[in-house]
């Protein structure tokens, strides 16, 4: 029975250092990359979802209490701003690869399909839809009590619970890594049958089209295995060991599935020089001052 006990309190305390210091380390990173991102005004999805899921972590672990489980407003947003903004973030992504695929198109009319006024009603359709789909969340997520009796915010209705499952299987896993793949390969196809190759650029590519669904394919997997967890374990009596071999599990798939909004910044400056160059600049510039000319004067006489 001892033996139960400590392994039950060892298991606690994996599970706390995980979410504590992970956290605090993804916390960090995504701070100094969330600050140049800002002044560029892009990436707005991975950085909402960045403050509304780490942030939450981190209150709980340092101070104790969590907010989610204190406050039913708090537990309801974070299931659907932090999901919504994470899934409209992975599908940004999908959007960006379709306009690189259009731009190095051999059919010139392709290169100007998508126009500012088109990339807006575009973003708006994403927002709203996968929004919508989510929305659910607001409904059916609410505080229960564990065997151990911790307050904790989860949906408690079968139906639901199925449905946000599987939900998020197919439009935060399966949809996104399909059409980044699909769009980014062609982009990539398309510019090594081009007339005119430039290796830098391909090279370039290749380590972002590979970044990208590497990141992507590490987010979507941590999401769908926690959630699929949770799901298989829901109806499962547990006691105090198996809700502390649940803490482990969810603290290190929770982390995984935070990496791509955590890590965007850091996998387009490596890989891309574009994104790089624009990035340097915004801190680097270089004052250009224009030099006077003179024409020296020769005295004829």
């Amino acid at each position: 029975m001892d033996n139960l006990v400590n392994e039950t309190a060892y298991l606690n305390f994996i599970a706390q250092a995980i979410l504590m210091y992970g956290c605090l380390a993804l916390f960090i990173c995504g701070i100094i990359g969330s600050t140049p991102v800002f002044l560029l005004f892009s990436f707005a999805g991975s950085l909402t979802t960045f403050l509304t899921g780490l942030l939450p972590q981190l209150v709980a672990q340092f101070s104790g209490t969590d907010p989610l489980a204190t406050y039913l407003i708090l537990c309801k947003l974070r299931w659907f701003i932090g999901i919504g903004s994470a899934t409209v973030a992975l599908h940004c992504l999908g959007l960006a690869a379709l306009n690189q695929y259009l731009l190095t198109s051999r059919d010139i009319g392709r290169h100007s399909w998508i126009t500012r006024r088109r990339a807006v009603l575009m973003s708006l359709f994403v927002i709203i839809f996968f929004l919508g789909l989510i929305s659910p969340n607001l409904v059916y997520y609410t505080h229960t009590k564990n065997s151990i009796n911790m307050t904790q915010c989860v949906i408690i209705n079968p139906t639901a619970a199925i449905y946000n499952t599987y939900n998020g299987l197919v439009i935060y896993s399966l949809l996104p890594i399909i059409i980044l793949s699909t769009f980014s390969l062609l982009t990539w196809w398309n510019l090594r049958n081009k007339m005119v190759r430039r290796a830098e650029m391909e090279r370039s590519l290749t380590r972002l089209v590979f970044a990208q669904i590497t990141m992507v394919l590490l987010a979507s997997t941590g999401y769908v295995i926690r959630r699929m967890y949770q799901l298989y374990s829901t109806n499962i009596p547990d006691d105090a060991f198996q809700v502390a071999q649940n803490n482990v599990f969810n603290s290190v798939f929770t982390l995984i599935g935070f990496i791509i909004h955590t890590f965007s910044f850091f996998t387009y400056f490596f890989s891309s020089d574009t994104f790089r160059q624009k990035i340097l600049s915004l801190f680097f510039k270089r004052k250009r001052q224009i030099q006077p000319t003179t024409n020296p004067i020769r005295n004829t006489t």
